[in-house]
């Protein structure tokens, strides 16, 4: 069955990224439910609990202790999360780790933008991403 984005894990470490993401996605939908997490460690023990899983996970690649790729291949590695769109926007943008990134599983990969216009517009194609729910 085919629904609309509910619920958005974002793991960002910068506060700023957070502000324009949330205030846009407000902006967009405001009943998408935004839960935010400072490092990648925190969204996985959140992720594991079972609780409340998200439609859809945004993930920075250039995270403080455990980095985007290493959350990347966890998350993809746990069967009930296996099916769970997990999307890149990170200022990440060599091809290696594009590539690496949608070998581990990432359904799209977006590189930070340097304009509100264009980052209403990621948000923008973000929600549009196709969830199946089982």
């Amino acid at each position: 069955m085919k629904v609309g984005v509910q619920h958005i894990c974002l793991a960002e470490d910068d506060p700023d990224d957070y502000f324009f993401f949330s205030e846009i996605l407000r902006e967009i939908n405001s009943e998408v439910k935004l839960s935010w997490f400072q490092t990648c460690e925190a969204l996985l023990n959140f992720l594991k609990t079972g609780n409340d899983v998200p439609c859809l996970i945004v993930l920075d690649m250039n995270m403080p202790k455990m980095d985007g790729q290493t959350c990347l291949v966890s998350i993809k590695k746990e069967l009930e999360l296996h099916h769970v769109p997990v999307i890149i926007l990170s200022t990440a943008g060599h091809p290696t780790t594009i590539n690496t990134a949608y070998q581990a599983g990432a359904f799209k990969y977006y590189h930070k933008p340097g304009s509100i216009e264009q980052f209403r517009k990621i948000i923008s194609e973000i929600l549009a991403t196709p969830i199946t729910r089982f």
